[in-house]
């Protein structure tokens, strides 16, 4: 049993093993991929030819995610909602490659190793292509592979991939990110709160608010008025009231703080 300051994104090449999260136990088989946040203990045991294939990565800010991977539904059910799940009951099921799916990310593992390993110059944005074609390739598979105990992944999946498509709309509410999941309001409420402990128009607030922080910091050309209608807010007062009660500073001094710290 181990854990990691890291998040795990493992791909099961062959054999099967029992796969130990906490005191839950599951069968992992050849295809099986998965993510495991990094707080979280786990381990393998009765392994019969197991090679798993491992990837780690910051869970806060992963490297190969970009704005078009985040809104693909399969991606926030693999990376984000599933290893929430994993955490909470032993019965989630694994994203399975099937055989062709397989190969092709097993060769696609091999180049990216072999970029790792050689290190040759310009390996850094060849590696992250090649990691943001892995993630596609995995997520791709997932809505086709999800079991009926998925539905309701899916479902959230598709309600944070919907912010991420519309956070920066003003009149965003609940209701209207309800309704593009395919759920009741008190669905989405009720799956917000097993799995972030938080309601959906928190959430909605929290990626506003990150997004500032990334755009103050990136753009420097941009005005604080500017920044808060991209990130949804109609109002840069109210924009400012709410960042300054969440990061403890004013927009403005957040900025020069990064600023400073950045020279």
């Amino acid at each position: 049993m181990h854990r990691h300051d890291f998040s795990e994104l493992m791909i099961v090449l062959s054999g099967q093993a029992e796969h130990i999260v906490g005191n839950k136990r599951s069968t992992i088989k050849t295809g099986d991929v998965f993510v495991m946040n990094g707080t979280v203990e786990h381990g393998f045991s009765n392994a019969n030819g197991l090679v798993i294939y491992n990837l780690m990565f910051d869970g806060q800010k992963p490297y190969f995610e970009t704005s078009g991977i985040r809104v693909l539904p399969g991606y926030q059910a693999l990376f984000n909602i599933d290893p929430l799940a994993r955490e909470q009951e032993s019965a989630v099921p694994y994203l399975n490659l099937q055989t062709n799916a397989l190969a092709k990310v097993e060769l696609l593992l091999r180049e990216i190793e072999e970029e790792y390993t050689d290190a040759t110059l310009g390996f850094e944005p060849v590696l992250m292509a090649l990691l943001q074609h892995l993630a596609v390739l995995l997520v791709r598979n997932y809505p086709e592979q999800a079991t009926p105990k998925q539905k309701n992944t899916l479902a959230l999946a598709r309600a944070l991939s919907y912010i991420e498509e519309n956070y920066s709309e003003s009149n965003l509410r609940a209701t209207d990110i309800a309704t593009n999941s395919f759920l009741s309001t008190r669905q989405l409420e009720r799956l917000f709160h097993q799995f972030f402990q938080t309601t959906p128009n928190q959430y909605l607030t929290d990626k506003r608010i990150t997004r500032a922080k990334e755009l103050l910091v990136s753009d420097i050309n941009l005005s604080i008025n500017q920044v808060a209608h991209s990130c949804g807010f109609s109002d840069s007062n109210y924009f400012s009231r709410v960042f300054r009660k969440q990061v403890e500073v004013s927009p403005r001094d957040y900025r020069k703080q990064e600023f400073m710290s950045n020279r």
